[in-house]
């Protein structure tokens, strides 16, 4: 996936190489298409305009995403997934969500990277499951790759479980933990979560970096079409006002938009919109059926004038397994 912007990279941002970040299984529990809220953005604790949170420790995960280099690398997607408090998935197979997750907990997330590489993310501290340790997911895909690169951070710390007893899965006996042989690696993923500054409700945070071991590849679009545009403004024959946006769209193209920044203007959030002027607001995410002009629907403003609307070229990762 990639927005149309000048360069994704800095070069020689850091000096030296950094250490690889190790490449594991995505796990069976990567949401479906169904099971991701509307709302994907980089803040699970919180759906939609809801003023109850998901149960847990609010937890910060920020940092960057880097070339072999060391040097930062724009437009990489990053998506986030982890158990509940309880160590429940939001997935399910048979329904939109799993029922037995916490209703208020995203379960999923996604951030798209500026000039300078950051992503963030608010979650809360995963939950515990039989058979693994707590640990996050996080799937990294790069301009010009077409899938995701999927690994695992751990928690530091010996786990306990709601009752403060240790947990029969800890770091040195979970597969996934113990199965990355390069000490180096292993040690990259191991995460030190410490009290946020100013806070007196417990929320901690870890600052980890994502190294990609592939160069980013900044896709052609077609034809050159800007995809940086501002929203038209429009009332609608139902009476309510929504904000019109066309773009140049390609067969077998996915494209998605995103609004205004979110959590410390760090990045831009993914606005749902619906193809059509009347139709209800539901998707994140539109593959192109036919080339031409596409007009999109989007219920919220960017505060910014206009919007980011990214594209990934048919065949990519397009959020479902």
């Amino acid at each position: 996936m990639a927005v149309v912007s000048a360069g994704f990279t800095l070069p020689g941002f850091l000096a030296e190489a950094a250490t690889l970040s190790p490449i594991v299984t995505q796990g069976p529990y990567y949401p479906l298409a169904n099971n991701i809220p509307l709302d994907k953005d980089n803040d699970l604790v919180q759906l939609n305009d809801s003023l109850t949170l998901a149960n847990g420790i609010i937890t910060y995960l920020k940092g960057r995403v880097l070339d072999a280099n060391g040097s930062p690398i724009r437009g990489a997607l990053v998506e986030l997934w982890h158990a509940d408090r309880e160590g429940d998935y939001v997935y399910s197979a048979n329904s939109a969500r799993n029922s037995a997750c916490d209703l208020n907990f995203a379960g999923f997330g996604q951030f798209l990277t500026g000039s300078d590489g950051r992503f963030l993310f608010r979650t809360i501290k995963a939950g515990l499951y039989q058979g693994r340790t707590r640990h996050t997911h996080v799937g990294v895909t790069i301009p010009g790759r077409t899938t995701r690169s999927t690994t695992q951070t751990f928690w530091n710390e010996t786990a306990l479980d709601l009752n403060g007893n240790p947990w029969a899965t800890q770091n040195s006996n979970d597969s996934i933990f113990a199965g990355i042989t390069d000490l180096a690696q292993r040690a990259s993923v191991l995460l030190t979560y410490t009290p946020v500054a100013g806070t007196t409700t417990g929320e901690v945070e870890a600052t980890w970096d994502f190294v990609s071991g592939f160069t980013p590849v900044e896709p052609t679009y077609p034809s050159g079409g800007s995809l940086v545009v501002a929203g038209q403004f429009m009332n609608t024959s139902t009476g309510t006002g929504r904000y019109k946006i066309t773009i140049p769209a390609y067969t077998g193209y996915t494209y998605e938009v995103y609004g205004n920044p979110t959590l410390a203007d760090l990045s831009w959030k993914a606005l749902p919109f619906s193809i059509s002027e009347t139709a209800s607001i539901d998707r994140n995410k539109h593959t192109a059926t036919a080339e031409g002009p596409m007009t999109l629907y989007l219920a919220e403003k960017a505060d910014k004038g206009f919007y980011y609307v990214s594209f990934r070229v048919p065949g990519a990762n397009t959020g479902t397994p």
